[in-house]
């Protein structure tokens, strides 16, 4: 039978979890820049002296809700049903999720493909979502045919910096495109290549003409 928490290890992690949600609010509306250790404890309703027995600094607190804003994420996704491991009505409706959490969460994602935040914070954000993209392939899709040519790592490498590029493209500018249209664009190019694309288009009449 588990041990029951005592009362002040749950006041402790409800407090804990209150400063990461403080600084979600806060980031959401007024951008990373905006938003200092103050503001997160008032929001709190807590003491500066209290977040610091928590987090060493603000961006230890936003590295933790990064963290918890991917998991949840990855959750989300793999509890969805597919057809087959590869079936890719699952990947692109994968795909469109994680755009579209992007685009709610635009402020966070912009900590990390954008210059909002320190270069540490950027990287930390960037190795962790290709570390949770890596973990996902690995506990997902079968081991045989993942390493029959790229290693599951460097597959999580390569669909990490075709997510990072387009989505700080997506996010920072006025594309006029969708998170269904950006989940199309990686099915495709994940499916034939964007070699075979640029083929696929010079071989129309209008590229022969």
């Amino acid at each position: 039978m588990p041990r029951r928490l005592t009362r002040h290890v749950r006041r402790k992690a409800a407090t804990h979890q209150r400063l990461i949600d403080a600084a979600r609010d806060l980031i959401s509306a007024h951008g990373y820049g905006q938003v200092d250790i103050l503001t997160i404890t008032e929001h709190a309703d807590v003491s500066k002296a209290t977040f610091y027995k928590h987090f060493a600094n603000k961006e230890v607190c936003v590295r933790e809700l990064m963290q918890q804003g991917f998991d949840a994420l990855v959750a989300e996704i793999v509890s969805t049903p597919r057809a087959h491991p590869f079936d890719p009505a699952w990947v692109k409706g994968s795909f469109e999720r994680a755009f579209h959490w992007a685009d709610e969460n635009r402020e966070l994602m912009l900590i990390m493909v954008g210059g909002a935040a320190s270069t540490q914070l950027n990287a930390f954000g960037r190795q962790y979502l290709a570390a949770v993209i890596e973990r996902t392939l690995i506990s997902e899709f079968p081991q045989q045919t993942l390493t029959a040519l790229i290693p599951a790592h460097v597959v999580a490498q390569i669909v990490t910096g075709m997510m990072i590029q387009l989505l700080g493209w997506w996010l920072e500018s006025d594309t006029g495109y969708t998170a269904t249209d950006l989940a199309e664009f990686m099915l495709i190019a994940l499916q034939r290549g964007v070699a075979a694309q640029q083929a696929a288009d010079s071989s129309t009449p209008e590229a022969s003409a």
